[in-house]
């Protein structure tokens, strides 16, 4: 293991036999993404909508534009690694790059809590 992150966490470089991970399901961790990514949207835009009504009258033209644009742009962040869940959901055994790539989308999204 290295320690080479600014942050002080830890970066895995191998496999750590004390930390097991959990099977790789790339079906589940699609629905986990998309219910992680609604949740981070519904409060990023509820507190977009607070900041802007706070310094005066925001219509309900220009909330609707807020929750589009939130909608958007989470879409558009999440729309390539949920692809590849879709695609190593229908692969019956994962190849290494699949795995690779699935346990990354997983890593970099958190999606072991989710």
């Amino acid at each position: 293991m290295s320690t080479d992150r600014s942050d002080g966490a830890v970066a895995r470089s191998g496999t750590d036999p004390d930390r097991s991970e959990p099977p790789l399901d790339p079906e589940r961790l699609r629905r986990r993404l998309r219910r992680r990514t609604d949740e981070i949207e519904r409060h990023e835009v509820e507190e977009a909508i607070s900041a802007l009504d706070a310094r005066g009258d925001l219509t309900e033209a220009q909330r609707e534009i807020v929750r589009d644009l939130g909608s958007a742009l989470a879409e558009e962040l999440t729309a390539a690694p949920a692809r590849t869940l879709e695609r190593a959901a229908r692969i019956e055994r994962l190849g290494e790059r699949e795995q690779t790539r699935t346990r990354a989308i997983r890593r970099l999204f958190d999606l072991d809590e989710a």
